[in-house]
């Protein structure tokens, strides 16, 4: 459980720009994006992760045999500041359940912290000057450079009791990353990009699973690079679907300066997404995200299938 409920699943959000107040771009590493005209939105998220298993370190698929699941609630909220630069938080409460024999089965608390944003540098179909003339572009797609930090208010290994009580990584982190959306077909056709880079510092422990520690013991994680591949298709204005393709890839765990060898780490997973507008302010957005389950398919991580239900509202 401790392998598992270390490695937090980031939620990949799915956005279409149908009516005038919904976000474009978006993807893993984000927590919510507005267009253009956007001024605020305000979202709360809730989510099943059911863990199937984990692949150990050279590729091979693992099955679990006892039942292991994380509830989250996530609040997450986002503000346009200008034309170019929006920034956004989240902040999760966790639940953990295991039904592994001799061990705590239940435990809950705040998650870590994100504080996430963006620098636009282009929208799609904006009016350009041409002449004397206005016109629309149809050529730059929606391009803009993410920027987040991951701050350790939840529950890690050095101040939990049991497995089930981390809700949180323990140490701080960074990412840097590119988003863009380009229109295939207008109002119909989307294809979006994200794709990051994570950097983890290193964490000193005082104590471990409340065991004080008087020894020197650092650990930092290896450089992460996350990806994220959709395709939107918009059916009118209140439905849309997405799937989604995405994952990771995570250099080796560093102790005490020294490289631990065979601890890297890589997952990919499928989200299929469906939103639905009641009207222009609000948006329900419902999502099965699964890992590829099988040999050679991840690395080091645990394999999951997450339900998700988020209602977002748009001012």
């Amino acid at each position: 459980m401790k392998t598992i409920t270390l490695i937090l699943v980031c939620f990949v959000l799915l956005e279409s720009p149908v009516h005038s107040c919904n976000s474009c771009g978006g993807g893993t590493g984000d927590l919510a994006v507005l267009s253009l005209d956007g001024l605020a939105l305000f979202n709360i998220g809730f989510s099943r992760d059911q863990f199937n298993g984990v692949w150990d370190k050279n590729g091979n698929w693992l099955s679990n045999n006892y039942s292991q699941s994380q509830f989250k609630i996530a609040m997450n909220s986002a503000y346009r500041l200008n034309r170019h630069i929006q920034f956004a938080i989240s902040l999760p409460f966790i639940f953990n359940n295991s039904n592994i024999p001799g061990l705590k089965q239940n435990g809950s608390g705040i998650g870590d912290l994100v504080i996430g944003g963006r620098y636009e540098l282009f929208h799609e179909f904006q009016p350009v000057k041409e002449g004397k003339k206005l016109k629309l572009d149809k050529t730059l797609p929606y391009l803009a450079i993410t920027f987040g930090l991951n701050l350790p208010t939840g529950k890690s290994e050095e101040n939990a009791e049991n497995d089930v009580d981390i809700t949180g990584k323990g140490f701080y982190s960074t990412t840097l990353g590119v988003s863009v959306t380009k229109t295939i077909v207008r109002s119909k056709l989307q294809i979006l990009g994200d794709f990051s880079w994570q950097h983890s510092f290193e964490k000193k422990y005082s104590s471990y699973f409340g065991e004080p520690i008087t020894y020197d013991y650092r650990k930092q994680a290896g450089e992460k690079f996350n990806y994220s591949l959709t395709a939107n298709y918009i059916i009118n204005s209140f439905h849309s679907v997405s799937l989604t393709a995405s994952g990771f890839f995570q250099n080796n765990y560093r102790l005490n300066d020294a490289e631990i060898d065979n601890s890297n780490e890589r997952s990919s997973a499928l989200v299929l997404a469906y939103t639905y507008y009641p009207w222009v302010p609000f948006r329900i957005t419902t999502s099965v995200k699964t890992g590829l389950p099988g040999d050679d398919m991840g690395m080091n991580a645990p394999g999951s299938t997450t339900f998700n239900i988020n209602f977002t509202y748009y001012i």
